[in-house]
């Protein structure tokens, strides 16, 4: 994980919003980026350029209840801040959280060591305590991203090898499948962690706290980068509410490419980590 630099006094202005949404408990930051564009403004009289910042915030989020719609939240936070906060969000109830820290939770327990407090009600959430390191706890990884990985393989490979009549917002739909799966893996390889909500911006987010493996899908500067990117996040709606206009093929293939370079490098990658964790968990044993 990467480690938060010194917190902006403007980060503290999110902290109003969220509770406004939800009764909160703790709020630990895991990271925090500010992003600066230059806006062009027009008038009668001249044109001028004014830069306008916005924050983008990893958060763990602990509350008193139960977050429904995570999606919601995130989105909330977005437009009561007048689009200078995006926050991704990781939610834990207080019951929950206690109970996962007792346990030896490796997630729960390097966040509230690495991340920075930001807000506290009280001392009712449990400190970090020592990570479970066992072969059983390897072989449970290692079981979960061999599923994952399954699953991603088969979604890549539907996507090329599909019907002689292929749709096209179908084969975008496949491919996000697959890039959402394997970010599931890599997620709880790395951070032994499961999200609850699963959009592909979002977990593309997530792992890029720990890997640079998201820069593959991430658009570049070319409008049909932006596009393919556009298509893959939002391939399900495009898949349900569009019937004509189909996308071009040539940008399908490059999807596909994308897709597959993902997947096989995300294959390396965890590989690596997987070996590392099984002689962390094998040494404890002994």
């Amino acid at each position: 994980m990467r480690t938060p630099p010194s917190i902006s006094p403007e980060i503290h202005k999110v902290l109003p919003i969220i509770h406004s949404l939800i009764r909160v408990h703790t709020v630990y930051l895991i990271e925090q980026q500010k992003i600066t564009k230059d806006y062009l403004y027009s008038t009668s009289l001249n044109r001028s350029r004014k830069p306008c910042s916005r924050y983008v915030l990893t958060m763990l989020v602990i509350s008193h209840e139960q977050i429904a719609d995570p999606k919601i939240f995130m989105n909330e936070v977005f437009n009561k801040t007048q689009e200078r906060y995006e926050v991704y969000a990781m939610h834990y109830t207080l019951r929950e959280a206690n109970t996962r820290i007792r346990c030896g939770n490796t997630f729960l327990n390097r966040m509230l060591r690495e991340g920075e407090l930001l807000y506290r009600e009280d001392n009712k959430l449990e400190l970090p305590g020592t990570c479970l390191l066992n072969p059983k706890v390897y072989k449970r990884i290692a079981h979960h991203w061999n599923k994952r990985w399954e699953r991603a393989r088969y979604f890549e490979e539907k996507s090329v090898f599909c019907d002689d009549h292929p749709s096209l917002y179908g084969r975008y739909f496949l491919q996000q499948q697959s890039i959402q799966q394997t970010c599931l893996g890599l997620i709880y390889v790395f951070w032994e962690y499961q999200p609850s909500y699963y959009s592909l911006s979002y977990l593309l987010h997530l792992c890029e706290q720990f890997c640079e493996l998201p820069n593959i899908i991430y658009p570049k500067r070319s409008f049909r980068s932006q596009l393919i990117y556009s298509r893959l996040c939002h391939a399900k709606y495009n898949l349900n509410k569009k019937i004509h206009e189909d996308p071009s093929e040539s940008d399908s293939f490059k999807a596909a490419q994308l897709t597959y370079r993902f997947v096989q490098a995300a294959r390396k990658l965890a590989d690596q980590k997987l070996e590392e964790l099984k002689k962390l968990h094998s040494s404890n044993s002994k």
